[in-house]
């Protein structure tokens, strides 16, 4: 669903599944820190608890019922499958999970320590939804989506940057390098 704070005005976006059985949540805009309640538009919710409990706010100043809101990310266009001779990868060669090499299995992939990323990397220092990789057919682009900590190519921050076969790149304390192997037909 798409919540708007109340103050200034910019819309997030929020999974209904997080308000439980609840019938409303205190959340807090990333941007302004207004502290707003959003009610829970679940139909269920709605119709089996339509008493006067339903309109009361949580205590005030109870953390746990704060959550922290993602801005809604742009429609993004829909990019090309992945071609069938070709295969991309990642490999962490540095960090908690060094030796670990993950599978690209799409043209975009989404890169963080959030359990719906597509890549998950367990590292305190990266963002929830820290980067994203696109593939076209014709370059491979790094795009950081706002992490705290950043991306670095080349110990150096980037915002977006097109990458190669054996590029490699840094979110938090875990450095990545790209593989790209090109599976050729053998001739008899």
């Amino acid at each position: 669903m798409i919540i708007t704070c109340p103050k200034c005005e910019t819309q997030y976006q929020y999974d209904v599944a997080r308000f439980g059985k609840a019938t409303t949540k205190r959340l807090k805009c990333p941007k302004c820190s207004e502290v707003f309640e959003a009610k829970n538009p679940s139909p269920e919710i709605a119709d089996a608890t339509n008493i006067a409990a339903r309109s009361a706010p949580p205590p005030v100043g109870t953390d746990t019922d704060r959550v922290r809101l993602e801005p809604e990310a742009p429609e993004l266009p829909e990019l090309a499958p992945l071609t069938k001779d070709i295969r991309y990868s990642l490999a962490v060669i540095a960090g908690a999970q060094a030796g670990s090499v993950f599978t690209i299995v799409k043209p975009r992939i989404y890169l963080g320590r959030g359990t719906n990323m597509d890549i998950q990397l367990k590292d305190a220092e990266i963002s929830r939804r820290h980067s994203m990789i696109e593939i076209r057919p014709e370059e491979v682009t790094l795009v950081d989506l706002g992490a705290t900590n950043g991306t670095f190519v080349g110990g150096e921050r980037v915002q977006r940057v097109e990458i190669s076969n054996q590029s490699e790149f840094t979110l938090g304390s875990t450095t990545l390098m790209l593989i790209i192997t090109h599976d050729r037909e053998v001739a008899m």
